[in-house]
C-alpha cells in the first residue's frame, strides 16, 4: 500500500506477542496481539495501533499446505492539519479500523515449493486486494537455493470529489466526509462529495542465497516495483504562498532496491556475525541506503542474546520543499508534498534481543508445551538533522519541522513475545 512506509516514524512502540499450535502435528495455529504507540513533541500529534491477528494452517497430504488468516488494526491518533511553518498550533484527531484477510496455498517437492496467495484489506477509505506467488528451488547440491516471486494489488483509496479544480486549488478530505463501499469490496463514488482512485501495484522480488562455506552465507536480492494511481494523501493540506490546498504528488512510482547480507557462524564463540547492506532508488528521486551490523552470541543452549547496529540515510523527492519555501517562493514544479518520509531523512538505530528457549525432552513445558520460546526486544531510533538547503539561513526548517522537539533519542521499540509449540 503506497500509503504505508517502511522508513522511520517517530515512535515508542510496544508490541505484545502471543502464539499457540494446536496439537495436531501437521496443523498450524498462531494467534498475536501488538500495540505501537507514536508521540511527537509538543502538540504535532501521535499515533496508537492495536493489531490482533489470528493464523491457521494445515497440511493436506504429503505435498499441500493451507494458511488462512484474519488480522485487524485498531487506530487513533492526531496529526497536524496542515504541513507549514507554525504547523505545531493545531492537530486533528482521528480514528479508523483495518480488516484483513489472507489465504496462501502451497505445494512442495523434495528441492523446490511453490505457494499461490491472497489478501483482501478495508478500511474507511482504503480497499486492498492482493495476488501473488513465490516459488524457490535449491539447486542441486543444496548450496544454492534461487527464489522468485511477484504480486498484484487492486486497491483503491478515497478521495475528497475536486471534479476538474487544478491541484492549488483542491480540496483536502476531512474526517466528516463519507467514504461509501458496495457489497462487493468496491468504493461507491458520491457525486459532489467524494470519489474513490484505483491504484495498480506490481511487485517483484528475486534472491539467490548461497552457502560459501560450511560458516559462510550469502544473500543476494534485488526488488523492484510500479505503483500507477492516485497516492498523495488525500487528507494532508500544504500551505503554498497563502493558500493550503491538497497535497499533490505523481501517480507513477518506480522503484527498486538491491540488498546484500551476509551471515558468518563464529564456531569457537558459538555465536554468529550478521551484515547488512541495501540501496535504494526511484524515478522520484528518493535515493538511500542503509548499513546494518549485528551480532548473535548463544549463552549455554538455551540463552541467545543477539545486538544490531544500523545507520539509514536517503535524499528528499525532487518536489519536497522545507514548509518555509513552499510559503515564500512556491512549489517545485507541479508537485507539493508534506510527507516527511519524502523529506531528507538521516537515522541510527542500536538494538538488543533476548531469546529464552525451553524445549521439554521428557515432558511438556509447563505441562502443555512442547516447545516454549520466551523474546525480549528493544530498540533505539534515533532521527538526525539533515539541511534541506545548506546555503538556506532557515531557523524554522527541516529539523524543525520533522525532530522530536531536538530529543537526541526519536523513538523506543520494546517488544514481549511469548511462542509456544504443541
Amino acid at each position: 500500500m503506497p500509503r504505508r512506509s517502511p522508513q522511520g516514524q517517530l515512535r515508542v512502540v510496544i508490541a505484545l506477542l502471543l502464539a499457540a499450535h494446536v496439537a495436531h502435528a501437521d496443523d498450524r495455529a498462531e494467534i498475536s496481539s501488538s500495540v505501537f504507540a507514536e508521540q511527537r513533541a509538543g502538540d504535532k500529534g501521535g499515533l496508537v495501533v492495536v493489531h490482533p491477528q489470528a493464523d491457521v494452517g494445515t497440511d493436506i497430504g504429503k505435498h499441500v499446505s493451507l494458511d488462512i488468516g484474519y488480522s485487524a488494526d485498531a487506530v487513533s491518533g492526531a496529526t497536524a492539519t496542515v504541513y507549514q511553518v507554525d504547523a505545531v498550533t493545531a492537530a486533528t484527531t482521528f480514528s479508523d479500523t483495518r480488516h484483513e484477510g489472507q489465504f496462501a496455498l502451497g505445494f512442495r517437492g523434495r528441492r523446490s515449493s511453490l505457494t499461490f496467495s491472497g489478501t483482501v484489506g478495508t478500511e474507511r477509505d482504503y480497499i486492498s486486494r492482493q495476488v501473488g506467488g513465490t516459488a524457490s528451488i535449491d539447486l542441486p547440491g543444496r548450496n544454492t537455493t534461487v527464489t522468485l516471486g511477484y504480486s498484484h494489488s487492486f486497491d483503491q483509496v478515497c478521495d475528497k470529489d475536486n471534479a476538474d479544480l487544478m491541484p492549488l486549488e483542491r480540496r483536502a478530505l476531512t474526517g466528516d466526509d463519507e467514504c461509501k463501499k458496495s457489497g462487493l469490496i468496491i468504493g461507491k463514488d458520491i457525486p459532489g462529495t467524494t470519489i474513490w482512485h484505483d491504484i495498480s501495484i506490481d511487485t517483484a522480488q528475486v534472491s539467490i542465497t548461497q552457502n560459501l562455506t560450511p560458516t559462510l552465507n550469502l544473500q543476494i536480492a534485488v526488488f523492484g516495483q510500479i505503483i500507477e494511481g492516485f497516492q498523495s494523501n488525500p487528507y494532508r493540506r500544504v500551505r503554498v504562498g497563502g493558500n493550503s490546498p491538497q497535497e499533490h504528488i505523481p501517480d507513477t512510482r518506480d522503484r527498486w532496491s538491491v540488498t546484500a547480507r551476509l551471515n558468518r557462524y563464529l564456531p569457537k564463540l558459538h555465536g554468529a556475525a550478521h551484515f547488512n547492506a541495501r540501496f535504494y532508488d526511484d524515478t522520484w528521486r528518493v535515493v538511500g541506503g542503509d548499513v546494518e551490523l549485528g551480532y548473535s552470541q548463544y549463552v549455554g543452549n538455551s540463552l541467545l542474546i543477539k545486538f544490531r547496529a544500523r545507520a539509514y540515510q536517503q535524499s528528499a523527492a525532487a518536489f519536497f520543499k522545507d514548509a518555509f519555501f513552499y510559503e515564500t517562493e512556491s512549489t517545485a514544479g507541479e508537485y507539493f508534498t508534506g510527507d516527511r518520509e519524502l523529506s531528507p531523512v538521516r537515522s541510527a538505530l542500536a538494538g538488543a534481543k533476548l531469546t529464552l528457549i525451553s524445549v521439554g525432552d521428557e515432558k511438556p513445558v509447563w505441562g502443555l508445551f512442547d516447545k516454549l520460546q520466551f523474546n525480549l526486544k528493544g530498540d533505539l531510533l534515533f532521527l538526525l538533522p539533515v539541511a534541506a538547503d545548506p546555503l538556506s539561513d532557515n531557523p524554522m526548517g527541516i529539523d524543525n519541522q520533522f525532530l522530536n522537539g531536538g530529543n537526541l533519542i526519536d523513538g523506543v521499540v520494546l517488544q514481549l513475545g511469548l511462542l509456544g509449540n504443541y
